[in-house]
């Protein structure tokens, strides 16, 4: 024991953020117990991976393990508009200041339960089938209580308190507020299907997303040789109308209504049940107290249009570790040793949001389906969008110039935009003239 101490850290939870933490913790030797409440593997959502998560994996020591998981490689992103009129390839090999471009598409059952055992064989103690009841605090430490899977009731003391909980908010839920964000109040319907098809070679493995016009869009995620993770997003407002009794029915109805989904559908089986998520976006008020922390989704979840859940989650793990055993070393665990913690947080949060928010915006996704290589703004977009949350001073430059030109897209007259761009959003312009489409592919 240690100051009293059974362990010197509890983490509560086993996803790719509390996996992260309780692994680098481990790895500079500190005293971890990881509190799991399901047994993995288990589903979750979230199967399309960021080229920037490959630092991530580095720094903990699992970028061999998970490369020799077997998981699809993925290079970029393909985009459709809705009746397929319109496409788009974003190769995050042109992404400027990313390393290593090429990254994953994970069944994440497989790819959590890999994080989860390298986080044990590091030193973690990791225990699953176990539910965390309540972490009570003092000026020495914190007990945690918990139950096993046998319903036994236990009770430990630790320095400090992890929560990547998730949604549930463990000790979120006690501190601060959950802030909805009041603009991507979105919903999924999602299931897993065969007999979709994909492109071959170096493309196989790109996520395929087709648009909607009422600003939602689908992804087709390849998770294995032969599955397809497929999903609806659409907003709040459209699902409370148009949505059927069942996940199943939904998103059947969302394929069917969009001719360039429905076209990749024809020939698809769905192989596991349909699912329902309420996506709406969120952010904490307070990341972080005397002796605990807020990590990944437990403290904020954003949008998945661009798929940052996992880097966000696994990225605060790191960060929240190099703190907490700094803190350790120094017995300091207070909240202000966490201040730049939390601001890191919410300034990437926002970095991202930003995005997000503009790919619902029709004079965002008109610009950049409309791509320009001039200046290099393509590739700075592209850069954040493989998920670059420290760009350098010349590519926040050109960031800079292209939400400009986006506020300039806004006030130009409809008809003065391109007809290609009009497919994107859906509109039609006020000529007869045909929309062409966008020879972008390659």
């Amino acid at each position: 024991m240690t100051r009293g101490w059974d362990y010197e850290v509890a983490v509560i939870g086993g996803g790719p953020g509390g996996s992260s933490a309780a692994a680098q913790l481990a790895r500079k030797g500190h005293r971890i117990l990881l509190l799991e409440r399901e047994t993995f593997p288990r589903f979750h959502i979230g199967e399309s991976q960021l080229p920037w998560s490959n630092e991530v994996m580095r720094t903990l020591g699992c970028e061999d393990l998970i490369r020799e998981a077997g998981f699809v490689n993925k290079w970029g992103a393909s985009f459709t508009s809705h009746d397929g009129s319109a496409a788009q390839y974003a190769d995050f090999a042109r992404a400027a200041e990313t390393p290593a471009p090429q990254t994953f598409q994970v069944p994440r059952e497989r790819f959590d339960d890999v994080l989860l055992r390298h986080a044990q064989r590091s030193g973690a103690e990791v225990r699953q089938g176990t539910r965390a009841l309540d972490a009570i605090f003092d000026d020495k430490g914190a007990t945690i209580s918990y139950v096993d899977p046998k319903g036994l009731a236990h009770a430990v003391r630790a320095g400090a308190v992890v929560d990547a909980s998730g949604r549930a908010g463990f000790l979120a839920k006690r501190f601060g507020q959950r802030v909805v964000d009041p603009v991507l109040r979105n919903v999924a319907v999602h299931a897993q299907f065969e007999g979709v098809p994909r492109r071959e070679g170096r493309r196989a493995g790109d996520i395929q997303m087709v648009t909607r016009p009422d600003r939602g869009w689908f992804w087709f995620i390849p998770i294995s040789p032969t599955v397809m993770s497929v999903g609806a997003v659409v907003p709040k407002a459209v699902h409370a109308a148009a949505g059927r009794p069942t996940a199943e029915e939904s998103l059947q109805h969302y394929i069917d209504e969009t001719p360039a989904a429905a076209e990749l559908m024809r020939e698809a089986r769905r192989v596991s049940p349909g699912r329902f998520d309420a996506d709406y976006s969120y952010l904490h008020t307070q990341h972080a107290g005397d002796r605990w922390v807020l990590v990944g989704d437990a403290g904020g979840f954003l949008d998945p249009i661009f798929s940052t859940g996992v880097l966000l989650a696994m990225q605060s793990g790191l960060e929240a570790a190099a703190l907490i055993s700094a803190g350790l070393a120094d017995g300091d665990l207070s909240r202000a040793r966490f201040a730049a913690y939390e601001r890191t947080l919410q300034k990437r949060y926002h970095h991202f949001r930003r995005f997000a928010v503009g790919f619902y915006d029709p004079a965002f996704r008109d610009l950049f389906f409309t791509r320009s290589s001039r200046f290099g703004i393509y590739e700075a977009v592209l850069s954040v969008l493989a998920g670059n949350w420290r760009p350098s001073l010349g590519t926040r430059l050109r960031l800079a110039m292209f939400f400009g030109l986006v506020a300039l897209q806004r006030v130009l007259p409809i008809a003065a935009r391109s007809h290609s761009a009009a497919a994107w959003s859906g509109r039609r312009l006020p000529t007869p003239e045909p929309e062409p489409t966008l020879e972008t592919e390659r």
